[in-house]
């Protein structure tokens, strides 16, 4: 009994300090902003996070009752398992309405024993007096910054400001000439005040990429609907009853300006962007390397204000003396309610063959501060790498035992037993993947073949043969074509007649980046030739699954319709 007894105590004890070491790594209040910054008179989002089980916690909202006014308060729990252990991330939404113009200062938050960070929130001057009259909804549309350089990133925002109840609502997307759109984030919902009437907004924001300079139009944006007449809607059942009117709107046409990049920008790539880094890691300290021993450089280019296609390759220069195998890039882009953050991530296998300093040069990337409106650059600087003998390099030097052959080289027989099982090893590995690659490829046009074989031709709802060809060829002007005649297959009645326009109807999210990206090259100069590798290995699975008969042009509105109790 005593000997059953001592390990499970131990165990327990174990587990216990374990999750306790986890809870006080992941037990962290955080706050963020939905929006900042903001005008006078509107409201704000501020958002607490806490991972951890509540229990029946609240924040203390006291603080804030100096600068600001509480409109409303929500909070929701949600039930997480990692690694087989439960989690619960509870969020708090607070929104505010700040009491004067300038920086704010959102001081920390008391939750329990956890305290948030303090933010700042910029309140600009109230936006001028509008129109807007005794309109009970309208629509309204702006971008900025304007003018703006050439494949830098403006911001287009559509409001749709109510002081009536929604039941039902869309909105259509928009269009531009020569330039590229990217959904910002959610939908945003906030208060403000227009000519001293209160309304309700739903703020919706995209990113804005002019790919040539001179006027740049985007189409306007239509909301069709139904609003609650307020001489119906009063309160209780007579509400549920109330007749609605169907109201259309639209925005007006905005135009703005893409201005030329300056001429005495010193880069080879042109890089508009608010802020860009370079950073490096190793798989191992660089500083203690043995002759033949590989290790891994990754260099991760980071920006804001652009995608991850529009950056460039990041050139390397190695050292005389050191070999390189470098992989395929690694590029994600996201996107918050502001900006889009790209990155583009690339690594080198780096293997030293002899003992000695080797110099890796500076990494240099140019590029303009769209903030400051001057020339930047992101470095990493130069390194030395110092490689000791590796073992055999010893031995070899041991059994010469000439003076003389301290200055010559190890016999190249000697150099060459190093590598040989690492050589075998790798030809294996190649030969393994060559096989793998060959059969996954023979069963996707064999499962192909058979979906097509009664009819003659592609099925509606698979990627087409002549896309893979085109994708392989790297041919950009094919694959457009193919994805296009696909497009028409799937919507006969209304077929896309642009890849922006099939992306709006595609679900995948890296499939539609990958015909944004297809779509930029086909405008692109020819020195940032298009690779239509990636998409192919995208498209050959999603293509494949069922689409909707007709397409979906609108997207609709899930915050325009809160009901009030």
């Amino acid at each position: 009994m005593k000997s059953t007894y001592m390990p499970t105590t131990a165990l327990i004890l174990t587990v216990l300090l374990l999750l306790g070491a986890a809870g006080s790594r992941a037990e962290e209040l955080k706050s963020s902003l939905e929006r900042n910054p903001i005008h006078a008179g509107e409201s704000v989002r501020l958002v607490l996070e806490l991972r951890r089980a509540a229990g029946g916690l609240k924040p203390d909202l006291s603080p804030l009752d100096d600068d600001f006014q509480i409109l409303h308060t929500s909070a929701n729990t949600q039930i997480e398992f990692v690694q087989g252990l439960q989690s619960a991330i509870t969020r708090w939404s607070i929104e505010l309405t700040p009491k004067r113009e300038g920086a704010l200062t959102i001081p920390g938050i008391s939750v329990g024993q956890f305290q948030s960070p303090e933010l700042i929130l910029q309140v600009l001057a109230a936006r001028p007096e509008t129109q807007a009259g005794n309109r009970d909804i309208f629509l309204e549309a702006e971008v900025s910054p304007n003018p703006v350089y050439v494949q830098a990133q403006m911001r287009y925002v559509v409001r749709l400001l109510r002081s009536v109840d929604v039941v039902d609502g869309t909105l259509t997307e928009p269009s531009a000439t020569n330039a590229v759109l990217r959904r910002l984030g959610r939908d945003i919902s906030y208060t403000t005040n227009r000519d001293g009437r209160s309304y309700r907004v739903l703020e919706r924001r995209y990113a804005l990429f002019p790919q040539i300079s001179g006027e740049l139009v985007v189409s306007p944006v239509e909301f069709e609907g139904e609003v609650v007449d307020p001489s119906q809607a009063s309160s209780g059942l007579s509400r549920l009853f109330a007749r609605g009117k169907r109201v259309r709107l639209r925005t007006p046409i905005v135009r703005a300006t893409a201005i030329a990049p300056p001429a005495d920008y010193p880069g080879q790539t042109w890089l508009p962007a608010k802020n860009v880094q370079i950073s490096e890691e190793w798989s191992k300290d660089p500083d203690t390397l043995l002759a033949g021993e590989p290790l891994t450089r990754t260099l991760r280019l980071q920006a804001v204000g652009l995608s991850a296609e529009q950056l460039p390759e990041i050139a390397v220069t190695v050292a005389e003396g050191v070999k390189e195998y470098g992989d395929q890039p690694i590029m994600r882009t996201t996107a918050d309610t502001d900006w889009v953050h790209g990155v583009r991530e690339q690594r080198i296998a780096l293997v030293p063959g002899n003992e000695g300093s080797y110099t890796l040069p500076e990494i240099r990337i140019d590029w303009w501060d769209t903030e400051r409106n001057a020339p930047r650059q992101a470095t990493i600087p130069a390194r030395i790498l110092r490689v000791a003998a590796g073992t055999l390099d010893n031995a070899a030097a041991l059994t010469d035992g000439e003076a003389s052959t301290e200055k010559a080289p190890p016999p190249a027989t000697l150099r060459q037993r190093l590598p040989l099982w690492q050589g075998v090893s790798a030809l294996l590995a190649i030969v393994w993947l060559i096989t793998f690659i060959a059969w996954r490829r023979a069963r996707a046009l064999g499962r192909t073949t058979a979906e097509t074989r009664d009819n003659g031709v592609d099925a509606p709802h698979s990627p087409p043969a002549s896309l893979e060809q085109a994708c392989l060829a790297d041919d950009a002007r094919a694959a457009t074509e193919a994805l296009l005649q696909w497009g028409a297959r799937n919507w006969p009645e209304q077929p896309p007649r642009s890849l922006p326009g099939l992306a709006q109807r595609l679900s995948d999210a890296q499939l539609r980046a990958q015909l944004t990206a297809l779509d930029r090259a086909l405008y692109a100069p020819a020195r940032d030739a298009w690779r239509g590798e990636q998409l192919w290995r995208r498209a050959r699975t999603q293509l494949r699954r069922p689409v909707a008969s007709a397409p979906r042009e609108v997207d609709g509105l899930a915050e325009l319709y809160p009901r009030r109790p």
